[in-house]
C-alpha cells in the first residue's frame, strides 16, 4: 500500500480514482463504493470519466429501510450518483426491499456481484475505502460475530453490539473479496479525526488484526490521509 500525505486528501484521492477510472476506460468497471465520509472524494471525481461500461454499487450496506441509514440510499442523493445516471452508468442497488431480510439481501448482494465478475471477465474492480476510528473498513469490525471474513464467501451479513456500531445489522464484502477480487483500492483516512489510526497505518503496525490493516494486502492501493502537525 502506498500512502499519500497531503494538505488535500479528499481532492487528491478523488482526482487518483478519476485518473484510474480514465486508465481503465476501455474496460467494464465496477465501482464499488465505502460510504461515510469516503463518499466526500466523490465531489472531485471528473464528471467526463464517467459512461455506461462503469457499474456502481456500495462496498457495505447498513441493513435498514431509512434512506438516512441504508448506505446505497444515501449515495443515490449525491452529486455524483445524480451525475452517474445521466451519464448512463449502470448500478447494482443494496436497498432493502419490502420484507427482504438481511440474509436474502446478502444472497441478492453476493449473486450480483458474481454475476457481474462472471459477465465481465476482462472487467476491472476498482474501490473506495475509508477507515473508521475503529479500525474498521467496509462494513467489516474489529471483533468476532459468527462471520469468517476470510473464508471464501464474498458477502456476509451480520451482526454487532449496539457499543460497536450504531447501525449493527450489516451487510459487506469480505475480506476475501478485497483481496482477491479487487484491482486497485483508493483508500482515505481523516486524520484529524482520526490520528491514533492513522499512526498505526503510517508504522505499519499489523498487531491485533484490525480490519483496516487488510489495505496492506490488496493488489494496488493508494491511501490518501492529511499531513500531521
Amino acid at each position: 500500500m502506498e500512502v499519500i500525505e497531503t494538505t488535500s486528501p479528499k481532492e487528491d484521492a478523488g482526482k487518483a480514482l478519476g485518473v484510474l477510472l480514465e486508465e481503465n476506460k476501455v474496460k467494464p468497471i465496477l465501482l464499488i463504493l465505502s460510504g461515510g465520509s469516503a463518499f466526500t472524494i466523490l465531489d472531485f471525481v471528473p464528471t467526463t470519466v464517467l459512461g455506461s461500461h462503469i457499474t456502481v454499487t456500495v462496498l457495505d450496506e447498513r441493513y435498514s429501510i431509512d434512506p438516512a441509514v441504508n448506505n446505497f440510499a444515501q449515495l443515490e442523493q449525491t452529486s455524483f450518483y445524480k451525475t452517474c445516471i445521466e451519464q448512463g452508468v449502470n448500478y447494482i442497488s443494496t436497498k432493502v426491499l419490502e420484507g427482504e431480510t438481511m440474509e436474502a439481501l446478502r444472497d441478492r448482494f453476493d449473486l450480483a456481484l458474481h454475476t457481474w465478475k462472471e459477465q465481465n471477465r476482462d472487467g476491472v474492480v476498482i474501490a473506495t475505502m475509508g477507515i473508521g476510528a475503529d479500525g474498521h473498513t467496509a462494513g467489516i469490525f474489529p471483533g468476532e460475530y459468527g462471520v469468517d471474513f476470510n473464508d471464501d464467501a464474498w458477502v456476509v451479513g451480520y451482526s454487532v453490539p449496539k457499543e460497536v456500531n450504531e447501525y449493527t445489522d450489516r451487510v459487506t464484502v469480505t475480506k476475501t473479496f478485497l483481496k482477491n477480487v479487487v484491482d486497485f483500492a483508493i483508500g482515505y483516512l481523516d486524520r484529524d479525526k482520526k490520528p491514533e489510526v492513522a499512526a498505526r497505518l503510517m508504522l505499519n503496525d499489523l498487531s491485533g488484526d484490525l480490519p483496516m490493516n487488510t489495505l496492506h494486502t490488496l493488489k494496488a492501493a493508494k491511501l490518501f490521509t492529511g499531513i500531521p502537525y
